[in-house]
C-alpha cells in the first residue's frame, strides 16, 4: 500500500476542506522551499508564499497565503490566516 497525505485546510469563510490522496506538498514561502514526502518527519511551521498540493491527475494551488501547518503521519494540517 502507498503512502499517501490527508491534507485538511481550515479558513474562517470555507470552513474545513479535506483533500485525500495527496502524493506531495510544494511550500514555497519567503524563507524557505519545501518538499514534503508522506513517511518524512514531523514539522510545524509558518508559510507567507504558496503551496501546491500534487494528486494523481490534479495540482491544487494556494497562491499569496499567509497559514500555519503541522506535518504529523502522514496528515498536514493547514490553517490559512484571512485578513
Amino acid at each position: 500500500m502507498e503512502a499517501l497525505f490527508k491534507v485538511k485546510v481550515f479558513s474562517l469563510s470555507k470552513g474545513m476542506e479535506i483533500i485525500d490522496n495527496v502524493r506531495l506538498i510544494r511550500i514555497k514561502s519567503s524563507d524557505y522551499n519545501l518538499l514534503l514526502m508522506p513517511g518524512y518527519m514531523s514539522i510545524l511551521g509558518e508559510i507567507d508564499g504558496s503551496i501546491d498540493l500534487e494528486l494523481d491527475n490534479n495540482t491544487i494551488n494556494y497562491d499569496n497565503v499567509v497559514a500555519y501547518y503541522v506535518h504529523s503521519n502522514n496528515e498536514f494540517l493547514l490553517l490559512l490566516k484571512e485578513i
